[in-house]
Order: C-alpha cells, then sequence, then structure tokens
C-alpha cells in the first residue's frame, strides 16, 4: 500500500474554495436583506406619498370649483357681495 507523505494540497484548495463561496453566499444574503429594508421602507414613503397626492388633487379640484371659491370668500375672508352684509357670529 502506498502510504502519502507530505501536505495534501487538494484537501486544501478545496477548503479555500468551499470557504469563499460560503463567504459569497452570506455576503449576498446579507446584501438582500439590506435590499429589502430598504424596499420596505421606500414601499411605506411611496404609500404615504400617493396619499398626500389624492388629499392635494381634492384640494385642488375643490379650488377650482366657483361655488367652492364663494363659499370660501365668504366663510374665511369674510367678504360679500354687492349689498350684502357679512354675518359674523359671535365668538
Amino acid at each position: 500500500m502506498k502510504e502519502k507523505k507530505g501536505f495534501n494540497w487538494f484537501a486544501l484548495i478545496m477548503f479555500v474554495v468551499v470557504a469563499y463561496f460560503a463567504t459569497v453566499l452570506i455576503s449576498q444574503q446579507v446584501h438582500l436583506t439590506h435590499v429589502s429594508e430598504s424596499q420596505h421602507v421606500a414601499d411605506k414613503r411611496l404609500e404615504t406619498a400617493k396619499s398626500e397626492n389624492e388629499k392635494l388633487r381634492k384640494q385642488l379640484d375643490e379650488l377650482q370649483d366657483l361655488n367652492n371659491i364663494e363659499r370660501l370668500a365668504r366663510e374665511d375672508l369674510g367678504l360679500a357681495k354687492a349689498g350684502e352684509l357679512p354675518y359674523q357670529p359671535a365668538r
């Protein structure tokens, strides 16, 4: 039987290759976790922005309606048409 003398280079090379791929796999998993967390935060910000956008669109629609503009002028600014006396309730 043949006895091996010396260092086993094959085992060392296999260990290095396996260690390298394990390190790459772990670093990719960590990176994917960070990307997933960032996407979750971005999704929340997007939902908030969509909600705010919808609210602002409704305000814009209200401000383009002449009846609503007249109501705002009367209530908020105390304006009146010619010949009218503005009513201001006691506070």
